[in-house]
């Protein structure tokens, strides 16, 4: 309850709404007990006395009221919709914003399909509780309330019922809760666990078909599918049972009130009337009770009802709240550096970075430097650490010890997004958006002219495939880029990151899959732009960065096992002479 307490802020500010709804409930409730009032007036007055005027007088009055209720409900229904769809959405716009300020450890911790699964599935389960809040969580009080005061007034011995009912439908109602509560829990974390596989499986559809692993793919969905079937089948047989049981104690304690009646009237205590000169039981009032008292267990079941919906909105609330209070462990200091212009000097000094507290250094002991405007090739094994050295430049990640230097200036001490706006980096897997040509690249620079557009592209040798299409840079791009090739969106992505004219350009193996004139093209662009920048270029190739300023050296235990030119490498590092050899006895072009 308390996370849910936090959410409703949300609807704050929506308070005329709020109003209207709450007011239009008020009528609604109101309307739902003055009728049976106006029945038992008709029915104890009207017709033993054959009163027609106040008889259609009375009906007259119980149609208004009738009416009244249909336009407060709809009222009603209509605020509590509109501040539940507002609502929710402030709440997703927010959780949104978090998710993105969120760093990679962050986001490594709770998973992508965790995050999802927040932004979908738990926001509907808050929607869902908003609504209710305006429509049956202040409503069912006010009927159990208003109910049980009518009904005491009308007869203190028909009221004997309650000491049964209204026990026996909060006993149930608590099981239900204490039931219901780790069940949702358990079907939220199923769900995520169904994301997370439609996810990897979506993200991968060319690697599943070419490995003939469909069957495969099929035979994990279905595992992870028939674990929420079977999960919320569980939660849901609560609400199974529930609904029976409420009703028996709904139906049974109407059984009850029409026995007692009958008891008193056997007995002659029940209320009598004077009409026409003949005593006659005010049944009028055993129908007004019995209405009152189905207000109160209505009341009560809605109430029961509504546990149900906050036992599953709390579980959702929880998980929502875990992610706003989540502390974001890379942040700028508390006076940062905002008015700074990198000029790319680059000094990693005893450097080192693992993943997690628990884990091994990925990074142990790098230093080196980097002069402005120099370009500088990064080399080394599989998993020995050059993409995760390039992402503590832009601060990614944090170092976990050493300090990196831009500047002469500690990246920690710089604004965060002062520093990347001066840095582009390309991945290896390159990234496209759904939209045109132009809203990618335009990523880079949001005041871009035409003339820069044409020159980023043309520097990323992607202007010749651009000029192809009859609509140019308003070419639609389809979700993902499937409808470009693989080096076709990696000189989008190189062309997103030119535009920016960054004093620091790193490139992760970003023109592995273009053919080698058009890396050519690229690495000579990147050479002219040289004095204006600094660029680090991992590579797997030799051929590619053997003729830069400098090249870092990596070993497999992520230290620098050389930093020199390429002729010097050849002579002092053994991982690179090793690399070398490699390419070579494969056919590499490279020239010692």
């Amino acid at each position: 309850m308390k996370n849910l307490g936090r959410l409703l802020k949300y609807t704050k500010k929506y308070y005329t709404n709020i109003t209207l709804s709450i007011i239009a409930m008020l009528l609604q409730v109101a309307s739902g007990f003055i009728i049976p009032l106006l029945m038992k007036n008709i029915i104890d007055n009207a017709i033993p006395e054959k009163d027609y005027d106040q008889l259609i007088m009375t009906t007259l009055y119980m149609v208004i009221v009738a009416i009244v209720g249909l336009g407060s409900g709809l009222l009603n229904n209509y605020n509590s919709q509109k501040i539940s769809q507002f609502a929710s959405a402030d709440l997703r716009l927010d959780l949104f914003k978090k998710i993105q300020s969120l760093s990679f450890t962050n986001i490594d911790k709770f998973k992508t399909s965790r995050l999802i699964t927040s932004s979908t599935n738990d926001i509907v389960r808050i929607q869902q509780f908003y609504q209710m809040l305006f429509r049956i969580i202040v409503r069912a009080p006010l009927m159990i309330g208003f109910g049980l005061y009518m009904a005491i007034s009308l007869s203190k011995d028909l009221s004997n019922i309650f000491y049964v009912s209204i026990p026996l439908l909060i006993i149930a109602i608590v099981v239900i809760m204490i039931i219901a509560f780790p069940k949702f829990s358990k079907v939220q974390k199923t769900v995520d666990g169904l994301n997370k596989t439609v996810l990897e499986t979506a993200n991968a559809p060319r690697v599943i078909k070419s490995f003939v692993s469909i069957k495969h793919e099929n035979e994990k969905f279905e595992e992870a599918n028939e674990l929420f079937r079977k999960t919320n089948t569980s939660a849901e047989k609560v609400m199974t049972f529930a609904d029976p049981i409420i009703m028996f104690i709904f139906n049974a304690s109407l059984a009850g009130i029409i026995f007692l009646g009958a008891y008193f009237l056997d007995g002659g205590t029940f209320p009598t009337v004077m009409a026409e000169g003949v005593v006659r039981p005010q049944i009028g009032i055993l129908i007004a009770f019995s209405n009152f008292s189905m207000q109160i267990l209505f009341g009560l079941m809605m109430f029961a009802m509504m546990m149900i919906f906050i036992s599953r909105a709390s579980v959702s609330a929880k998980r929502i709240i875990e992610i706003f209070d989540e502390k974001v462990d890379l942040e700028n200091n508390e006076n940062p550096i905002k008015d700074f212009n990198l000029t790319g000097a680059i000094e990693f000094k005893n450097v080192e970075f693992k993943y997690g507290d628990d884990g091994l250094n990925v990074l142990d002991n790098i230093s080196f430097k980097i002069n402005s405007g120099e370009t500088v090739g990064i080399i080394g094994s599989t998993g020995s650490g050059k993409t995760s050295l390039i992402s503590l430049i832009p601060r990614l990640y944090d170092v976990t010890n050493g300090e990196i230097k831009l500047d002469g200036i500690n990246v920690k001490e710089l604004d965060l997004e002062s520093l990347r706006s001066q840095i582009s980096v390309v991945t290896q897997t390159a990234t496209v958006f759904s939209g045109s040509i132009g809203t990618n690249i335009i990523q880079g620079k949001n005041d871009a002219s035409i003339d820069e557009f044409k020159k980023a592209a043309e520097n990323a040798n992607a202007l010749e495939f651009i000029e192809d299409y009859d609509d140019f840079f308003n070419h639609e791009i389809q979700q993902k880029g499937s409808n470009l090739s693989g080096g076709q969106k990696q000189r989008l992505s190189l062309s997103r990151a030119f535009i920016r004219k960054p004093k620091i350009l790193i490139l992760d193996d970003s023109t592995s899959a273009v053919d080698a004139k058009s890396e050519e093209s690229i690495l000579k662009a990147i050479n002219d732009l040289s004095s204006t920048m600094t660029t680090l270029v991992i590579s797997q190739k030799i051929s590619t960065i053997k003729d830069m300023d400098k090249i870092i050296v990596l070993d497999t235990l992520g230290r620098v096992d050389g930093f020199n030119t390429h002729e010097e490498l050849l002579k002092t590092s053994k991982v690179y002479q090793e690399i070398a050899l490699s390419q070579v006895g494969t056919g590499g072009d490279f020239d010692e």
